[in-house]
């Protein structure tokens, strides 16, 4: 193969997986964003991971705000659902969540907590436009590379995504699980932020069941995008089917 013909078709496969990529970002976001419409399933959620059990022992332990141990479940699971709204509204009512406590309003987060889901909020809006940018790559590239009948090579995608994920892999084991779980932090948020509390200082993180609870809204997401994902190529694979099929005829 010379290297005049080498060249593009190498330049359409690192094209091939930039919109592959794209496509997964949009397969995991639109999960994201999907599943947030039902509160992330906190009402399964809930029973799965024993959270009431967890709140009444962790609720009167709580050195600011008292109460929350007292809520019947419908009411954790509306201020679940409250919080979630907020973050996904660009923070707006954050300050004003709050519930019933010895016949008073009482705000349920203080103003670390607040300051946090006002991250959680940027955060959120920041991947919204990652998902749009992401979507405009992806039906703006793959009719092109398949209108140029550039299929993606199943190796060579294969080499590049190893390749990915073994960057990414080599530096986890390399300062370790639990420090890169804290450096994404660091990187995410604003250093003088606070984005780590103990049960003790936040009913917000008693209410969630840190981190337990995301772990279960991360599979959720996950197998939403894998759905999806698989989805994307599929349809690629009968465009491409289509295209010699007509050019058979």
């Amino acid at each position: 193969m010379s290297l005049k013909s080498t060249i593009p078709r190498y330049i359409g496969q690192l094209s091939w997986f930039f919109v592959l990529l794209a496509a997964l970002i949009v397969s995991i976001l639109t999960s994201w964003f999907v599943i947030s419409g039902w509160d992330y399933g906190f009402s399964f959620w809930y029973n799965f991971y024993d959270i009431g059990p967890h709140i009444d022992h962790f609720g009167p332990q709580n050195r600011y705000v008292s109460g929350l141990e007292l809520l019947p479940a419908s009411e954790h699971i509306r201020l679940f659902s409250d919080i979630v709204y907020s973050v996904h509204h660009q923070g707006a009512g954050l300050k004003e969540i709050s519930f019933m406590y010895q016949g008073q309003v009482q705000a349920m987060l203080r103003e670390a907590e607040v300051i946090h889901l006002q991250d959680v909020a940027n955060l959120i809006d920041n991947l919204r436009n990652l998902l749009y940018i992401s979507t405009a790559i992806l039906v703006a590239g793959m009719p092109v590379l398949v209108w140029r009948r550039s299929n993606p090579d199943v190796k060579i995608q294969g080499l590049l995504l190893t390749f990915l994920i073994g960057a990414i892999s080599t530096w986890v084991m390399m300062v370790g699980a639990k420090e890169a779980f804290y450096q994404i932090h660091v990187w995410i948020f604003p250093p003088d932020h606070d984005w780590f509390f103990y049960y003790q200082d936040s009913l917000m993180s008693t209410l969630m069941k840190a981190p337990y609870l995301f772990g279960g809204i991360a599979i959720a997401i996950i197998a939403g995008a894998t759905v999806l994902f698989g989805g994307i190529l599929l349809l690629i694979r009968a465009r491409f089917r289509l295209l010699a099929l007509t050019a058979i005829g």
